[in-house]
């Protein structure tokens, strides 16, 4: 019986070793319990930031289209010669800046030269000639006035100097031709400019006909675009469009210098023709361009607010719009909206917005922006 006493004993002992750790255990976990309602209600406590807002405001503009166009120089000259021959010397290189006047490139001439002096040869013979029949004539007519010759040699004189006097106008002629044409053989650029593209080599055989060089004038461009009737309709020369280009930085306009009908294949609707009288630095022939053009249609509706209200995400763009809780506190919460592209902002320091916001919120402005969190309380700045 003591055996069986003894047996019954130990599990009640063991039953109270593990009674009084669980006991033991209480007293912490009430402490953590405590901890966590003190941390909630300091939270609850914590002050409003204050902050500056604005309200989204409502705008429509014109609906509008970006259309492609090809930048041109207006001036562009394509230099030849009229002298056969072959290419002697090449002075410049593409992308040459060169003055009105300059050399450019060289046909070989030498028989324009042998010719050119066989010319000079025959109006000083003709000169000579010429100054020969004169003095006859003069001559001959001092003998006719003693009546020492009769009429009929004075005028046969008289023709011999006029034969003599033709002569020489015509060595003349023939002399200045070969000094043109000489002239051609040393190419000139026509105006200041830029050289395009150099068409020829030393020691080509050149014909008269055919660009040798290129020149264009780039201190005004212009440019062309396909544009249906419909939209030609709508625009009148002389009016400016806004454009853009990769690459450029600089804002830029063109003027609507003419609505050409669109001859050249397929030959459907209208070339637009701008210009631009001062380019851009980066602007260059051969550069695609986009235009800014009206749109069918009567206008497009933004939202607008300032830009120092985006809070930018990485490819995301997000706002704090201030609106009460249900308990009447203000609050911001992150709201992520759509903003049209920088080319359709009309105000300097505000944005529109395609969506994400309604007419009459309010978003937070300011540094404040960056230091906010979703769902914090604030308090407007002046309450």
């Amino acid at each position: 019986m003591s055996l069986l006493l003894k047996q019954s004993i130990k599990p009640r002992r063991k039953q109270c070793l593990v009674l009084s750790a669980m006991l033991a255990l209480l007293p912490g976990c009430g402490d953590n319990s405590n901890s966590g309602a003190g941390d909630s209600e300091s939270g609850a406590g914590a002050l409003p930031m204050e902050v500056q807002v604005a309200s989204v405001e409502s705008r429509s503009t014109e609906a509008t289209f970006w259309a492609a166009g090809v930048v041109a120089p207006v001036r562009r000259a394509r230099l030849g010669t009229r002298q056969a021959g072959s290419v002697q010397e090449v002075l410049v290189e593409a992308g040459d800046s060169v003055e009105t006047g300059q050399p450019v490139l060289r046909v070989d001439a030498r028989d324009l030269q042998a010719a050119l002096s066989a010319a000079r040869l025959a109006r000083q013979a003709a000169t000579t000639a010429r100054d020969t029949a004169n003095r006859n004539r003069e001559r001959f007519q001092r003998l006719f006035e003693q009546q020492l010759i009769a009429r009929a040699r004075l005028e046969e004189v008289e023709l011999a100097a006029e034969d003599a006097r033709r002569r020489l106008e015509q060595a003349e002629a023939e002399l200045a031709a070969i000094e043109v044409n000489l002239d051609y053989a040393m190419l000139r650029a026509p105006f200041a400019g830029v050289v395009s593209e150099v068409l020829a080599d030393v020691g080509t055989f050149v014909a008269p006909g055919p660009p040798l060089v290129i020149f264009e004038d780039r201190s005004r461009l212009e440019i062309n675009a396909a544009i249906g009737q419909d939209t030609g309709a709508r625009l009148l020369s002389g009016a400016t469009l806004q454009l853009r280009a990769e690459g450029v930085e600089q804002r830029m306009s063109g003027r609507i210098q003419a609505l050409l009908p669109a001859l050249e294949q397929p030959g459907v609707g209208q070339r637009l023709r701008l210009v631009i009288d001062e380019p851009p630095p980066g602007l260059a022939p051969g550069m695609v361009v986009e235009i800014k053009l009206p749109a069918a249609g009567s206008t497009r509706g933004f939202m607008v607010i300032p830009d120092s209200a985006v809070l930018p995400r990485g490819q995301l763009d997000g706002v704090f719009v201030v609106e009460p809780d249900n308990r009447g506190q203000l609050r911001v919460y992150l709201r992520w909206i759509s903003i049209a592209p920088p080319g359709d902002l009309q105000v300097p320091g505000r944005v529109h917005v395609l969506h994400g916001l309604s007419v009459g919120e309010r978003v937070v402005v300011g540094e404040a922006v960056n230091s906010l969190a979703d769902g914090q309380r604030v308090r407007l700045d002046g309450s």
